[in-house]
C-alpha cells in the first residue's frame, strides 16, 4: 500500500477490517507528508497496528524534514529487493493519492523496483507492470 498525506484514508479501513476479521498474511504501508512533527496522519493508530500485527511493515517519508526531500519512492527504492519479493510472492499494489505527481513518481519507482529487484529491462518491467494491473494487483485510485 502507497498512501501519502490524506491517500491514506482507504488504507485505514483495510487495516481495520483485517483486524477485525482476523485476517493473516503480510500487508506493508509506505507513507509519507511533509513533517512527521505536525503532518503523520493517525500516528498512533499507524504505530499501534504494527505493533499488534495487523500491519507488518511501515515505511515513512517526510520530505521536509530534512535538507533532501524524501519520498515514499525513495523509500520504495530503498527496499527495492524487499518489494519485488513480495510482488513476485503474489502480493498486491495499491497506491492512492495525488495523480498529478505523485502517482507518476510512485509508478517510475515501481518499474524501478522490478529492474533492480527483478532484473529486468525497462520494456519487460513495464510489462510486468501492465500484467499486475491486468490481474489486479496495482490498483490506483488517484486523483
Amino acid at each position: 500500500m502507497c498512501g501519502p498525506g490524506t491517500g491514506i484514508a482507504p488504507f485505514r479501513g483495510f487495516l481495520h477490517e483485517r483486524a477485525a476479521t482476523g485476517a493473516t498474511g503480510r500487508n506493508w504501508l509506505f507513507f509519507g507528508e511533509q513533517r512527521r512533527e505536525t503532518d503523520f496522519l493517525y500516528r498512533d493508530e499507524l504505530l499501534a497496528l504494527r505493533s499488534q500485527g495487523v500491519l507488518t511493515e511501515l515505511d515513512l517519508a517526510f520530505s521536509r524534514d530534512q535538507e533532501e526531500k524524501i519520498y515514499v519512492q525513495n523509500r520504495m527504492l530503498e527496499r527495492a529487493k524487499d518489494l519485488w519479493s513480495w510482488l513476485e510472492g503474489g502480493a498486491t499494489f495499491c497506491v492512492c493519492g495525488d495523480a498529478k505527481r505523485m502517482a507518476k513518481d510512485v509508478h517510475a519507482a515501481l518499474r524501478s523496483v522490478c529492474e533492480i529487484g527483478g532484473g529486468l529491462t525497462t520494456d519487460q518491467a513495464d510489462a510486468y507492470l501492465t500484467r499486475m494491473q491486468a490481474e489486479q494487483r496495482y490498483l490506483r485510485d488517484v486523483y
